[in-house]
């Protein structure tokens, strides 16, 4: 069996909207399986389609477009702004 994962985590600060903690005695693997399911579990929104009526740029349409879909945006629905 490979070696055991047993880290230790300590609350800094924990507030409605963020939470400080010191993550210790692991490796970068459950480090980044920790940042990846944080990020999975913030709600975001992202741009699905774009309309160019006149694109005078240097930039191609479909350039434009991946970019913009790539911006994150955060959303509450809201019946949790309570």
């Amino acid at each position: 069996m490979p070696n055991q994962r047993f880290p230790k985590v300590k609350m800094l600060h924990v507030s409605p909207h963020e939470i400080k903690f010191v993550l210790s005695e692991t490796d970068i693997s459950m480090a980044n399986a920790l940042r990846r399911i944080m990020i999975a579990e913030v709600p975001t929104m992202a741009i699905d389609l774009v309309e160019f009526h006149d694109n005078s740029t240097v930039l191609n349409d479909e350039y434009i477009a991946h970019r913009l879909g790539l911006i994150p945006i955060r959303y509450q629905p809201p019946d949790s702004m309570k």
